[in-house]
C-alpha cells in the first residue's frame, strides 16, 4: 500500500486507496517488485476463463521510468501465456480527459502492445466529475517457443 499511496492523488483516488486496493492485494493475483529491500512496484490481475484483466499498477515516483512497470507486465505476460490466456485487458483515463499523469500511462500501455478496443463517459464516485476511461486490449499468442 506504500506504492500506491505515493502515487495518490495523481493516479488513485480515495476510494481506491481506502478500499479497493487494499481488498484487491488480498484477493487478485499480485506480483511486486523490490529495489533497495522495500517494495517499489505492483501489479494485480485476474483471469476468467482464457480472458486476464489487469486491475493496478503502480511504481512509486523516484522509481518510474526505469523499466520496473515494463518487467512487472513482463512476469505477467509470460504467466498469462503459460496459463492459455489468449487477450489481457485494462482500463485506464481516457485520452479525452487531459490529465498528465494519465498520458504516461496510456504511453505505456500501448508500449507494451495494448490497444485502444473502447471508450466510455464515466463519474468518479470519489469526485461525481465525470471523466472518460478507455478499454485497452492486447491479444496473446501462444506461449514462445
Amino acid at each position: 500500500m506504500a506504492v500506491a499511496k505515493s502515487l495518490s492523488p495523481g493516479w488513485f483516488d480515495n476510494i481506491a486507496i481506502g478500499s479497493s486496493i487494499p481488498r484487491d492485494l488480498r484477493i487478485h493475483r499480485t506480483h511486486v517488485a523490490e529495489g533497495g529491500g522495500r517494495i517499489v512496484g505492483f501489479i494485480t490481475h485476474t483471469t476468467v476463463d482464457d480472458k486476464a484483466d489487469i486491475k493496478w499498477i503502480g511504481v512509486e515516483p523516484g522509481s518510474q521510468r526505469k523499466g520496473i512497470g515494463s518487467e512487472l507486465y513482463a512476469v505477467v505476460e509470460d504467466e498469462l501465456r503459460r496459463a492459455g490466456v489468449r487477450e489481457v485487458r485494462v482500463e485506464t483515463v481516457s485520452e479525452l480527459t487531459e490529465y498528465e499523469p494519465y498520458e504516461r500511462t496510456r504511453a505505456f500501455y500501448e508500449k507494451m502492445g495494448f490497444r485502444v478496443e473502447k471508450v466510455k463517459k464515466t463519474i468518479s464516485e470519489d469526485t461525481g466529475e465525470e471523466f472518460y476511461m478507455a478499454k485497452y486490449v492486447k491479444a496473446l499468442g501462444p506461449e514462445p517457443s
